[in-house]
This record gives structure tokens, C-alpha cells and sequence, in this order.
């Protein structure tokens, strides 16, 4: 397998003609697995329909150029916010059959897994039945790359929403969950954790989603929201023989300013540096930011306003990653989430990196 990873800009949500470049030079007869992961621009908000526009200009895309069973059998999963210096953009994942078996000797090279849950129940959605899902799912794509937990680089996951109209019919304990992406993000997360044996699966009941921050993944990037009812689960991991030039290595984040974390994982790529010690020359293939604020608000032991204030606190999250990795690196295409709850202990968050292997 070869699993090639190509990055495509948007001019809107509903714009796939980059996309749609990128998809005609693939070989048709070659490929094996198809994933997009993107950042679209919205007011990231329940009944944001942005990301809706962007899978359907996607999945159109691929049925016009691939054929329709490729479309069905993708794997596309959108996160809405592009605030402060993101460009609006896809990463395309494409695995191709080579038709040698792997070598097990063989350097460790980039490998693509895939996997969905069935539609989660509503009064399911953020607590353990939800957790155990993902958990399956995750073990589902690691079997779909050939991986062993220890292989697996990082996970991202795509979660449902408990809709606050459901309010009415739900126990107190099940409605406290509506309406919060925080909460299915940290059931996503958990579920993912066990899997790779991040979590006690034991531990992991309705009442610590959310709440029990001694529980928390460490490979794992979750998102939320109200387009789908089931997760759709992503996994890249570094498989010796897997074929192609690409490696990912991750680094966790001690806070949203931990600037040293992101060039400790770019010297181990081995990128070069310019005059400055910055990483503005040669970037990585692919970059992905998950990053939090403590509860409370505080940032190095001072008050923020991130909890405070009339915008959502990811809304505040994203501009300070987008600056802070845009010096580091000099681009504004990252793909860069806000929201770490149970993906790193209160406060942190994870920096993974994609480059071609040295």
C-alpha cells in the first residue's frame, strides 16, 4: 500500500474544483481507501450548515470523477472554523494498492484506516454506550490499516450532538448533555483512548465523560456536530512496510502558547530551519492542532477572558493556534481544532505532523 496526501484550498464551502484536480490524476484502478479530512469556514455553531455544503461538494466531486462507489465508500469528515489565519482546505488521503505484501523488516511508513459506527441512539449521544462505539470503531480502523495499537500516530474522530430539541423526552441526567459539543467531543475521545489502551474502559461511565480529567486520551483529535448521527473515524498510523515516503509523528501540547513543543517536532522531522530558528522554508506535508484552555480560563497562571465573553471559547482557541503556528511555520493551511476535552490533560492539547520520511 501507498498512501499519498495531498492538500487542496477552497474558495467556499461549496468550492471542489482543486478538489476535483487532485481526485482526476488518481488511479483509479489502484485505489484501495479514500478520506478527506477538511476545514471549512462557518460560524462553527449547532446549525451550521457550512459543513453539510462542503461533504456534499466533496462526495460530488469524487462520484464525478471516481464513480459513485467511491463516494459511498469514502470517509469525509469537516470541521467548521477557520478563525484568525486559517485557510480554508481539504487534506485528501488516498491509499493505493502497490500488489507487494508488507515487509515487516521494512521501514515504518504511513498507513490509512477507516471505520464508522451505526447511528448512535439520542439518549446514548455523550455518555458509555456512545464511548464503547467509537472504541469499536477505532479498533475497526486499525484493522482496516494493519496496526497494532503502539503503531497508531493519531486518530480523528468525528462525533453527533445531542440536539437540544430532545430535550423534553430525556432524563435530567441525558439532557444535561444537550446541545454540547464539548461533551460528545469527550465521549469521542475516551472511546478512542480505550481502544489503544490510553483509558480503562471500567472508568469510563456517564458521570467521568466530561468531567473526570484524570481521563484522557493521547493520540486522539475529536470534533463535533449536528450533520451526522453516527462517528466516522480516520486513523493514520506508521507501519513498518506500509509503502510510500510518509511518516507522522505528534508532540503534546502543555498549554495553547507552547510554541517549543511545535519545533521539538520539527527538528525530530528533521525540517530545516531558517535564520531565525524558525521552520519557514520547508514545511510538513500535513499539520494538525488540537489545543484547550484550563477551566476557568486561566493561561500561565493568568485570567483570560476565553470563558468569559460573547464568543464561543474555540473561537478564541483558533486565532491564538493559527498565530502561534503560522510564526513557527510561516503558512495559514493547518488544520487547527479547538475543544481538548479528555484529548490531553486539562489545559494541553496535541501538535502532529506529516513529512516525508528522511
Amino acid at each position: 500500500m501507498t498512501l499519498i496526501l495531498s492538500a487542496y484550498d477552497t474558495d467556499g464551502p461549496g468550492d471542489a474544483r482543486d478538489l476535483t484536480r487532485l481526485l482526476a490524476a488518481l488511479p483509479r484502478e489502484r485505489l484501495r481507501r479514500l478520506a478527506i479530512l477538511g476545514k471549512t469556514e462557518g460560524t462553527a455553531t449547532l446549525n451550521d450548515f457550512s459543513r453539510e455544503v462542503a461533504i456534499g461538494a466533496a462526495k460530488a466531486a469524487i462520484a464525478g470523477t471516481l464513480g459513485s462507489d467511491v463516494a459511498e465508500q469514502a470517509t469525509l469528515v469537516f470541521s467548521t472554523g477557520c478563525e484568525g489565519v486559517i485557510t480554508p482546505f481539504g487534506y485528501l488521503m488516498a491509499e493505493l494498492e502497490d500488489g507487494a505484501p508488507r515487509d515487516p523488516v521494512a521501514p515504518a511508513r504511513l498507513a490509512l484506516g477507516v471505520a464508522a459506527t451505526p447511528d448512535i441512539a439520542i439518549a446514548d449521544r455523550g455518555g458509555r454506550a456512545h464511548a464503547l462505539a467509537v472504541a469499536d470503531a477505532v479498533r475497526r480502523a486499525m484493522a482496516d490499516a494493519g496496526a497494532t495499537p503502539d503503531q497508531v500516530a493519531v486518530v480523528f474522530v468525528k462525533s453527533p450532538v445531542l440536539p437540544r430539541r430532545h430535550l423534553g423526552e430525556l432524563p435530567a441526567a441525558v439532557a444535561a448533555r444537550a446541545g454540547s459539543t464539548a461533551i460528545a467531543r469527550a465521549a469521542a475521545a475516551l472511546g478512542a483512548a480505550i481502544a489503544l489502551g490510553e483509558v480503562d474502559e471500567a472508568r469510563v461511565q456517564d458521570a467521568a465523560i466530561g468531567r473526570d480529567t484524570t481521563l484522557h486520551a493521547r493520540r486522539v483529535m475529536s470534533f463535533s456536530g449536528t450533520e451526522l448521527s453516527n462517528n466516522e473515524v480516520i486513523l493514520l498510523a506508521n507501519v513498518p512496510g506500509a509503502g510510500g515516503d510518509l511518516t507522522l509523528d505528534s508532540e503534546p501540547l502543555a498549554d495553547i502558547l507552547d510554541a517549543p513543543a511545535l519545533l521539538r517536532l520539527a527538528r525530530r522531522a528533521g525540517l530545516p530551519a531558517d535564520e531565525h530558528g524558525l521552520f519557514t522554508v520547508q514545511g510538513p506535508e500535513a499539520m494538525f492542532l488540537k489545543v484547550g484552555v484550563r477551566p476557568g480560563g486561566l493561561v500561565r497562571g493568568r485570567r483570560t477572558t476565553v470563558f468569559e465573553s460573547e464568543m464561543d471559547p474555540d473561537k478564541h482557541m483558533r486565532p491564538v493556534a493559527s498565530g502561534l503556528l503560522g510564526a513557527v511555520f510561516g503558512t495559514t493551511r493547518a488544520f487547527i481544532s479547538g475543544g481538548a476535552e479528555q484529548q490531553a490533560p486539562p489545559g494541553g492539547g496535541l501538535a502532529a505532523m506529516v513529512v516525508k520520511a528522511r
